[in-house]
């Protein structure tokens, strides 16, 4: 059974709390300790059990309140993350700091037809002369897409890689997006075309024909990035404070402005 209590003084309660589990033989599977709040996970824990177990809590000082819960925390948090991924409908993949699948949402699945959690990285996706490094989120963990496409069963992806952050510093692994070509070029027309239109009715998001596409992927990556740079300009008309908006280096920001002939860099 998992249950939170609500405690006044951290210190001195969890101590009181720790010695008082001791005493009625329930040893925590996990706890966690969240802005004065104590998460138990206590596999001995019975509904019989919850009575008497509670009203020894509510005499130690600084006891506020005791409840079951569903879930702890970061279980919660980890169904979250898996319900956004869940909601992509491009292929999403995480992976951990080792390349192993640890994640993959529905369009992943149903294009791959199976489970790839577990699976090195490189057994799910096919890119000529790729290193493992080349996987991982690079040192300021900022979102990037890779360089080139990967390739499964015949179709070619870009890939954006998405870092998860460690508490602290570092990286603990990342979150792969895969975009077909023609998809990111769909998404950027739609996005410029909501933004132009004033009726207020719905952007089309139907993938543009063959003829209006850039001859290479690299053309659509700069040409959605010229396009998200021009619009969040004017709201942070400046190199420094569109550089805290998009958590990218001043100098990247400056140099990504001045190649597509946008504003003035300070």
């Amino acid at each position: 059974m998992r249950i939170e209590i609500h405690f006044d003084d951290r210190a001195g309660f969890t101590e009181a709390l720790f010695g008082l589990l001791v005493l009625q033989h329930q040893p925590p599977r996990a706890l966690e300790v969240v802005s004065r709040h104590v998460y138990l996970d206590l596999p001995g824990l019975t509904d019989a059990g919850l009575g008497p177990l509670a009203e020894a809590v509510q005499g130690l000082p600084g006891f506020v309140g005791l409840r079951q819960v569903s879930a702890m925390p970061r279980e919660l948090r980890l169904r979250q993350f898996e319900a956004v991924i869940e909601a992509f409908p491009d292929p999403v993949l995480a992976i951990n700091s080792q390349g192993l699948v640890v994640l993959s949402n529905a369009a992943a699945k149903a294009s791959w037809g199976a489970s790839l959690a577990g699976l090195p990285i490189d057994r799910v996706l096919a890119r000529e002369g790729w290193e493992r490094a080349d996987w991982q989120p690079r040192a300021d963990g900022t979102p990037e897409f890779l360089d080139g496409c990967v390739d499964h069963a015949g179709n070619s992806y870009a890939v954006e890689r998405i870092p998860i952050r460690k508490q602290g510093a570092g990286v603990a692994g990342a979150v792969l997006v895969l975009r077909a070509p023609q998809r990111i070029e769909a998404l950027r027309r739609a996005t410029a075309e909501g933004a132009t239109r004033g009726d207020g009715a719905e952007a089309g998001t139907a993938e543009p024909a063959e003829a209006q596409l850039p001859d290479s992927f690299a053309e659509a990556q700069q040409a959605f990035e010229a396009d998200l740079l021009r619009r969040l300009y004017p709201q942070y008309p400046s190199s420094r404070k569109l550089a805290k908006r998009l958590k990218l280096s001043h100098t990247a920001v400056a140099n990504k402005l001045r190649s597509h002939g946008i504003g003035r860099s300070d």
